[in-house]
Order: C-alpha cells, then sequence, then structure tokens
C-alpha cells in the first residue's frame, strides 16, 4: 500500500507523567490494586499534547463504544472511580458501556447512530481495532480490509462531531504480550491508520498500544505468563487501569488526581 510507505506517521502523545512518592516504586515491583492508576501512569510513561482542563461539564455524560474488552466493564469501572472521587463536584454520570464482544469497525459503524449519537453524550471514546486485526490472522495482510478500517473510524468520527460530541479515540492495545509477534506487527498499521484520523479530524487520541508496549518493558523478569492481559487481548487489572489511564488524562484530568484515585477491589464471591 503505497500511502502507508510514504504518508508520515502523526505521532500523537499524552501528558507528561508525573514523579511522586506514589510512584517511587521500581516499575516491575507489585502494586496495591488501590493504586492501580498511579502504576498505571509510571509504567505508561511520558504522554503530552492533552487539554490544558478538563473538557467535561457539569452532568456530562461518557459513552465508551468498544469490542469484549470494554464490554468486559474494567477500564470504565476505573474512570467511574476517578470521576466520583475526584471530581465529584461536576456530577458526571456512570460511564455508558457500549462494548459488544466480537465486534469489528464494520459492525460499529451499523450500530453507531443507536447506541452513540441518540444517547446524546458529551464525550464519545471509540476502541476498535483488535479483531479487526486477531479475527483475521489466519489470513495474509489485506490492504482493502485496512483502508476499510480507517473509512469506519473516520465516519465514526463525523457523526458524532456533525452532533456536537466530543471524540477521544483509544488505539487497540495488545495481540500477545510480545512486541514482535505477528499480530502486533500487524496491529501497528491499524494504530498509524487511527492516528492518521485523529490529525485529520482534530480529535482526541490515546496511544494506547504504545502505552502497553512501553509497561510490557518493566514485566518482573521471573513473571511466566502474561501480565497485563488474561490472554494476549483481554485485560487483566493492570491493563484495565492503563486504559482508564490514557482516556481520563486524554479528556484533561489532573494526573495528580488520577494516580491518588483509590480503585474499589472485587472480591470474588
Amino acid at each position: 500500500m503505497k500511502r502507508l510507505a510514504v504518508r508520515p506517521a502523526i505521532v500523537v502523545f499524552l501528558t507528561t507523567a508525573i514523579t511522586t512518592g506514589a510512584l517511587a516504586a521500581k516499575p516491575g515491583a507489585p502494586v496495591d490494586a488501590p493504586k492501580l492508576l498511579a502504576k498505571a501512569i509510571e509504567l505508561a510513561g511520558p504522554a503530552r499534547n492533552v487539554p490544558a482542563k478538563p473538557i467535561l461539564k457539569a452532568g456530562d455524560s461518557i459513552v465508551c463504544i468498544g469490542d469484549s474488552i470494554t464490554a468486559g466493564g474494567g477500564y470504565l469501572r476505573y474512570m467511574d472511580a476517578c470521576l466520583a472521587q475526584q471530581y465529584g463536584d461536576l456530577k458526571i454520570h456512570k460511564v455508558i458501556n457500549a462494548g459488544i464482544s466480537g465486534q469489528k469497525a464494520e459492525d460499529f459503524i451499523r450500530r453507531f447512530k443507536k447506541d452513540v449519537i441518540d444517547r446524546k453524550p458529551a464525550v464519545v471514546t471509540i476502541n476498535v481495532g483488535i479483531n479487526d486485526v486477531w479475527h483475521r490472522l489466519g489470513a495474509p495482510h489485506d490492504v482493502k480490509v485496512l483502508e476499510t478500517y480507517e473509512q469506519n473510524v473516520a465516519k465514526m468520527v463525523d457523526q458524532a462531531q456533525a452532533a456536537g460530541i466530543k471524540v477521544i479515540l483509544l488505539a487497540p492495545t495488545v495481540i500477545q504480550e510480545d512486541a514482535n509477534a505477528k499480530g502486533q506487527k500487524r496491529l501497528a498499521l491499524y494504530v498509524t491508520a487511527m492516528k492518521w484520523v485523529a490529525a485529520r479530524k482534530s480529535c482526541g487520541f490515546v496511544d494506547l498500544y504504545a502505552m502497553f508496549l512501553a509497561a510490557l518493558k518493566h514485566k518482573p523478569p521471573k513473571m511466566k505468563g502474561n501480565w497485563l492481559t488474561a490472554d494476549g487481548v483481554h485485560m487483566k487489572p493492570l491493563g484495565d487501569a492503563i486504559m482508564a489511564a490514557g482516556a481520563l488524562r486524554a479528556m484533561g484530568l489532573d494526573e495528580k488526581k488520577i494516580a491518588a484515585t483509590d480503585i474499589p477491589v472485587r472480591r470474588r464471591k
């Protein structure tokens, strides 16, 4: 695909990482569950180019559209915790979960009006791309599939912006916790396509892919198996925390307040 070869990649980062006592431990050190967001910020590394102040106003609502990672609700629950604890005066509504397992960008576009536009949120986050790659790994890379993905992401942004909804694109995360995995390398093309859409449409963008790869450099050396995900794709708590931290920073929320949020521990029944 010539356009991918010559078109400059536009890299959009988030805010500058903080250095506080809460983040002073070594990156691979264990973390208490309530401080997952602080750990996520530490592991994700420095970031910039986020709103100088919160984009949320009192009484706003947020819709998060996605696949099974969103449907699982983990990172949404962490977002809710931060908004309730640190920005309670805004009385932001509980985040609306519009995740459906197994879906790709072509599925999102068919339900975008009903699941996002008709709900009239102030902000929508769009996390799409994992299944567009993962479900097709048995076949060679198809340039037309990638082009269609980019077109569908752009259409969703256009629809939301036309309705006055602020858009934050959340890049797909990882396929296997291995930077050299086949799925990982193919996924990078989809992340770049999403970056181009964000740059063209002047909307928010969170490079979760880069954040996860940065975090994985600090995986405890003696740890066997996956660290941020349960199966190479679906999140463990620390993976959810990285996603939540990225989305919250892209909303212009104060990093110190994000890090100070206590995540309620869910106990098994």
